[in-house]
């Protein structure tokens, strides 16, 4: 199983949206089987793939408990651990999501409240004796290994922290990828990126090999569930853009505007320049930039509200006329996209059809 982070320290630019598009491309096209993770505390990718009525089922039970509780969600792999014990359980349960072909471990706003402990738990690690420590700290990783036969992609869907719950997910990621917006915010959000894992992926390694010299046995029982060697500092894979809304001339061409030009000029040296050393093994600088998400108007709102990637969309959903020529568009943008990301972490067409 691969699993790959969709990350960027910047809200907004479309993160929920491509993840959950994304993943339904690899089940439905390439006939994967796929996992979506949403460990963003606001649950968006719940919503969007369960819709807006069925998300609310799911999460009812946390809020009053004298409904019966149909559907896990992430919190409860914590269990255990608010037990007073240093392990969580892994034996949860997804969610089938019929129209994207794949399987959802639903979100749930009260992962927030694990912030501060997953961060208590980050600082245990200086400790070279702290079990609960290296062991919470790679609840994920405890987490995705449980599955790793069951599925062939985990996609995680991520807020746009720079904070203890992200640095769990992409510890146990092999790859990420930054989707991107026109605006010089998302340039910055790839500088702090850049920054904040040279700062942690270090202290994870010396932590990790530290702790297995020092308590070999206990390494032994507990290292299965350990991520050994951080990999996501070699495991950037690319990044898309979000289209900016432009006119067009009088034969239909996009009309380029000057000051979102220039942006769009500067994100490929600054990705390079923050990212470039993250990259994965053998990918070009041109294959860095999977590609351009063309704007939807409606559409995306009309997929969010009925809980279905566009792939999926049809009349009964409540498409109609120019609608579909849109949905197209955005297909076969997609299609590129997905095909070169899969040719970057090492899986051409031919090898996932």
């Amino acid at each position: 199983m691969k699993t790959i982070a969709i990350f960027n320290n910047k809200g907004g630019v479309g993160k929920t949206t491509f993840c959950g598009n994304l993943a339904a491309h690899i089940a439905m096209q390439n006939s994967k089987r796929v996992l979506v993770l949403d460990l963003d505390p606001q649950a968006n990718m719940t919503h969007y793939m369960l819709g807006a009525e069925m998300a609310g089922e799911v999460v009812a039970p946390y809020y009053d408990r004298s409904i019966t509780k149909a559907y896990n969600t992430i919190v409860d792999v914590f269990k255990p651990y608010e037990l007073g014990e240093s392990r969580i359980d892994t034996d949860i349960s997804a969610i089938q999501c019929e129209r994207y072909g794949a399987d959802l471990i639903a979100g749930n706003p009260f992962l927030a409240a694990y912030e501060d402990i997953l961060s208590k738990k980050w600082n245990e690690l200086s400790s070279p004796d702290s079990v609960s420590g290296l062991r919470i700290t790679n609840w994920v990783t405890s987490l995705l290994r449980s599955v790793d036969k069951k599925y062939d992609y985990t996609f995680i869907d991520l807020s746009p922290s720079l904070g203890a719950i992200n640095r769990t997910a992409l510890l146990a990621s092999d790859y990420f990828l930054a989707p991107m917006s026109c605006d010089i915010f998302s340039l910055i959000g790839i500088a702090n990126i850049h920054q904040w894992i040279n700062n942690w992926v270090q202290y994870y390694n010396e932590r990790r090999q530290t702790f297995a010299a020092s308590k070999p046995d206990v390494w032994q029982t507990i290292g299965h569930d350990i991520q050994e060697i951080v990999k996501i500092n070699s495991g950037f894979v690319g990044y898309t853009l979000q289209s900016y809304i432009s006119r067009k001339d009088a034969q239909g061409n996009k009309r380029t505007t000057h000051s979102y030009q220039r942006i769009i000029d500067n994100i490929q040296p600054e990705i390079l320049s923050k990212l470039g050393d993250y990259r994965a093994h053998g990918i070009s600088d041109d294959n860095l930039n999977l590609g351009e998400i063309p704007h939807m108007f409606g559409i995306l709102a009309l997929s969010q509200f009925v809980g279905a990637p566009i792939i999926s969309l049809n009349s009964s959903d409540g498409m109609a006329g120019s609608q579909y020529t849109q949905a197209r568009s955005y297909i076969n943008a997609f299609e590129q996209i997905m095909e070169r990301f899969l040719e970057n972490i090492g899986e051409g067409r031919d090898d996932v059809a």
